[in-house]
């Protein structure tokens, strides 16, 4: 069987959620020995020179990229204003990646072609006009859900209103546009019960990410208690509104319990007005070389998400690294973990930052639970759990 794999950004090195999550299907289906082709949208302000990327993954995906620029524009976010389209979609269309699509329909077959997230959606014309192969939908996120979340969260009053246009715009046109492809994949139980309740008919499944176990590489070094840590793409506004709220309501508040205590900031594109947080026990890393070598000696993952959809990939990260997560509501949605088992929960600042100090202060409770999480990662997650049943959903329709 033979599969194109779209991709809203170049998923290879995997180094954040969602090139991960892209990355390992494409690696899972290599190993179970489907011919995979990947097209990837390389974006401007975070682009990845293809020289980089290791000729042998170059070879195998048939890999091809096309530049486009999706930064926001205001002049064009201005006449958005003007029209009903959804501006966060607009910016994912360019003539060129559309051109680059007819061309590789013409030159190659595929049964299945799968759009990696919401952004790819523009392209369904195109490919429905060059290609018989049935499409597939892989939902990374309820993208709507992300922006009416920012939203209610946002200060400013000319900000929030203008967060809900793009929101309702979103969430008109997801809810069309599924209804245009065969199947959908769905990253959680969450997304899927949504697309469900909103009509969607068509075969679908649940297919989370995928993750190896991380905690017995060699050379681990040895855990530091009362260390602290994030790591994530910073130039997601879910990220940084999270983070904010965690260095300027919790860390304080750890600080003043256990004024030992380290927190460790990593993650690509950093804003540079993060750095005014850095104190001495505040460490801002910027972007590392390694995210398993960054989080290796370190005892506790945060994640303070206030909005978001879809899955936190990097709690996937951090369990399979066999550490304590501690993660807001949202942030922990559809991986059905639960709360003092596999992972701690805490929505208000008080309550986070005091689970952040009784996982120093009760090293075996903190350890209990990353043991936990790591068993319940490698039953749920495991490539060897997981890709079986994507690959009997692509096969079941030409079972025929």
């Amino acid at each position: 069987m033979r599969v194109l794999q779209l991709c809203h950004k170049i998923p290879f090195p995997p180094t954040d959620g969602g090139s991960i999550a892209m990355h390992q299907i494409t690696e899972g289906l290599q190993k179970e020995g489907f011919s995979i082709k990947v097209i990837a949208m390389n974006l401007k302000g975070s682009k990845v020179c293809p020289d980089e990327i290791p000729s042998d993954y170059l070879e195998k995906t048939g890999f091809e990229a096309q530049d486009i620029d999706t930064r926001v524009k205001p002049f064009k976010a201005f006449l958005n204003l003007f029209t009903r389209q959804s501006y966060n979609v607009t910016r994912f269309f360019s003539k060129e990646m559309e051109q680059r699509l007819e061309r590789v329909l013409l030159e190659e077959q595929f049964d299945i072609i799968q759009l990696e997230g919401l952004y790819l959606t523009p392209y369904i014309p195109v490919i429905r006009k060059f290609s018989p192969a049935k499409l597939i939908y892989r939902s990374h996120n309820i993208e709507h859900f992300i922006w009416e979340r920012l939203a209610n969260t946002a200060r400013n009053p000319l900000k929030r209103w203008y967060l809900k246009l793009l929101a309702a715009r979103l969430k008109k046109y997801e809810l069309q546009v599924i209804h245009q492809v065969d199947g959908l994949v769905a990253i959680s139980p969450i997304d899927l019960s949504f697309f469900q309740a909103n009509g969607f008919s068509h075969p679908s499944v649940v297919i989370p990410v995928t993750m190896p176990r991380l905690d017995n590489y060699e050379g681990s070094p040895e855990v530091l208690p009362g260390t602290v840590f994030h790591i994530g793409s910073m130039d997601w506004r879910p990220n940084q509104e999270g983070i904010e709220w965690f260095l300027e309501k919790v860390w304080p508040l750890v600080a003043k319990q256990a004024p030992e205590m380290k927190f460790f900031l990593a993650g690509k594109r950093l804003s540079p007005g993060f750095y005014k947080y850095a104190s001495e026990s505040v460490i801002v890393a910027g972007e590392v070389p390694s995210a398993i070598e960054f989080i290796a000696d370190k005892q506790v993952m945060a994640v303070p998400l206030l909005s978001g959809g879809g899955m936190r990939v990097k709690i996937i990260e951090g369990m399979a690294a066999a550490k304590t997560i501690v993660s807001t509501r949202i942030g922990a949605e559809g991986i059905g973990c639960i709360d003092g088992q596999h992972i701690f929960i805490a929505d208000e600042p008080e309550k986070m930052a005091g689970i952040i100090v009784e996982c120093y202060r009760y090293q075996e409770k903190a350890k209990t639970v990353a043991s936990n999480a790591l068993a319940f990662v490698e039953k749920n997650f495991s490539p060897n759990s997981v890709m079986p049943r994507l690959i009997s959903f692509y096969r079941s329709f030409y079972s025929d």
